[in-house]
């Protein structure tokens, strides 16, 4: 890869004993001229997909989208925003009942933060927002799937003159938070020669502090510039303390948690989102005491350990599905469904990564003994590169101009290659926490977390669009399932949108990897008939929660 890479100075540093250093940043990175991403053609919508009323005043030329319009006008975002307020509402009658017990508190005060619209720096967008209950806590705007692979904007908006994107927004399709919470921290297994757990499609929510992935996967939006962008954690302490639920947080974490002696400029610091020139790069400019700043890193803690609570909790991740009432004896698989169980532990070769509790028939032989686990996480927690397209539509390649606050969200505009796991060994985000992970750098460009394939069906509605993968660009689970059968079937050496005339761009030709280090190559031929494809469909189906006996 052309990119200039600092894991060989990570680990050199590690090796010479430097473990104090905390960031890297890559000076080429931030310096390199910004490389205009190609003329967008307009795709075709998705079969079935109709634009909103509401959204057509909201679409741009060239397959983009008025984000502040969609913000403002789209119906899922408005039911998003309905939604939010309502469990948020019943989350807060729940927590001044006094009835909940202490496990319960703790899950409800979770429920609290991630449906707070006010922890963000402009008041304007919660956690939910990006992940929404109705659709598997993932991506819940339709049209976001189909325009910019998923990739939800964030917090603050841009008001430079003629800008596109006007809104800060995400580069990745936002990952669903059910089950995250079985994830242990990220280690690296020597005998297996790679890394188990962590949060995030790249690791980087290692959970090494706290010791709680999903934890430390909360405390990542609400200073993430693109997202909540939030210019200091205490920033989002300082919004618990002013919360309509902040005798509830000392309530569960002790009397006087929140109480802070915060300097006279603290509103106008935290209505200051991160990224502005005018914080001079400054991680912590909320100038606090010594006292103060560790009384914040416990509550910001906190705040994320809450959250992990109400993730891991029956509302978000209960184990209610078909299957799970299949594997207790109180359901039965139709004949569809059940084909497509076979399929998934056999010729397609699913459960090699999603483990279901059951051996693997792919290279023959029969698994017909109990299931080793009654509470499959159809997971195994590691990172692969399935060879996935560079998703063009993103418009995180377009923000590559600073805004009115002076940040740059995306310097390399279309030269940016996600790296996957990579990013995060390399140093895109500082040193990773064990220095010597970096060596395996080579090893891990272009992987991407396992998802659990749990829930990867729940729609908020029919006809809603999702979008799957980092990128978001596989927009149902028949495309899923169809790249997988067919990747290297119908490969073509082109870009999105360029297939060769005379074929259907993910149907019969898939564009070249965005990373092509590190391929996956059990999948991309698996030899599917497309009834077989349908089948395997149907049964991811039987993983979507909420099933009734």
């Amino acid at each position: 890869m052309s990119r200039v890479k600092v894991s060989k100075t990570l680990s050199s540093l590690s090796t010479a004993g430097l473990t104090a250093l905390a960031v890297l940043t890559i000076a080429s990175t931030a310096s390199a001229q910004a490389i205009p991403p190609p003329p967008i053609v307009d795709f075709p919508l998705p079969v079935g997909f109709q634009i909103p009323p509401a959204d057509s005043k909201c679409i741009l030329s060239g397959h983009r989208l008025d984000l502040q319009c969609i913000i403002k006008n789209d119906p899922d975002a408005i039911r998003i925003r309905a939604e939010e307020a309502n469990l948020e509402a019943q989350a807060l009658a729940a927590a001044n009942s006094g009835k909940l017990d202490p496990y319960h508190q703790v899950e409800t005060l979770g429920e609290l933060e991630i449906f707070d619209p006010n922890l963000s720096v402009n008041s304007n967008i919660a956690c939910s927002y990006c992940h929404d209950p109705m659709a598997g806590y993932a991506n819940g705007v339709s049209i976001l799937s189909v325009y910019t692979g998923g990739s939800n904007p964030g917090s603050v908006p841009i008001t430079v003159a003629h800008a596109y994107p006007n809104n800060r927004i995400a580069k990745r399709n936002p990952q669903g938070y059910t089950y995250a919470t079985y994830y242990p921290p990220l280690h690296y297994n020597q005998s297996q020669a790679d890394f188990y757990g962590g949060n995030f499609w790249d690791g980087r929510a290692t959970g090494y502090l706290l010791q709680n992935a999903a934890a430390n996967q909360a405390q990542d939006p609400p200073t993430d510039p693109e997202e909540m962008a939030n210019p200091d954690p205490a920033c989002v302490v300082y919004k618990l303390s002013l919360s309509k639920y902040s005798a509830f947080f000392e309530k569960v974490y002790g009397v006087g948690s929140l109480q802070i002696n915060w300097p006279s400029d603290v509103a106008t610091i935290c209505s200051t989102p991160e990224g502005a020139a005018i914080l001079g790069g400054n991680p912590t400019p909320v100038q606090l005491s010594a006292s103060d700043r560790t009384l914040v890193t416990k509550d910001f803690g906190e705040f994320g350990q809450a959250i992990a609570a109400y993730e891991g909790s029956d509302s978000v991740s209960p184990f209610t599905s078909k299957f799970d009432y299949y594997l207790a004896g109180k359901a039965t698989l139709t004949g569809q469904e059940q084909n497509g169980y076979e399929l998934f532990r056999g010729k397609g070769s699913c459960n090699t990564c999603h483990l279901d509790g059951r051996g693997s028939t792919l290279l023959g032989g029969a698994d017909t003994g109990q299931a080793a686990s009654l509470q499959p996480l159809f997971t195994d927690t590691t990172y692969n590169n399935l060879g996935l397209p560079k998703n063009v539509m993103l418009p995180w390649y377009s923000e590559d101009t600073p805004d009115q606050w002076g940040f740059t969200g995306n310097p390399l505009g279309f030269g940016f290659i996600d790296l996957g796991m990579g990013l995060f060994l390399d140093g895109y985000y500082g040193a990773p926490p064990d220095l010597t992970w970096a060596a395996q750098f080579p090893n891990f460009e272009g992987k991407f977390q396992t998802s659990t394939a749990r829930n990867a069906a729940k729609l908020p509605y029919q006809g809603f669009v999702k979008a799957y993968m980092h990128n978001g660009y596989l927009t149902s689970l028949k495309e899923v399932v169809h790249f997988y059968n067919t990747r290297d079937v119908y490969s073509y050496h082109v870009l999105s949108g360029h297939c060769p005339k005379g074929t259907v761009e993910k149907v019969t030709c898939w564009p070249e990897p965005e990373d092509p280090d590190n391929e996956n190559m059990v999948i991309g031929k698996l030899g599917l008939t497309p009834d077989e494809e349908d089948d395997l469909v149907a049964f991811l189906q039987t993983l979507v929660d909420g099933f009734k006996p």
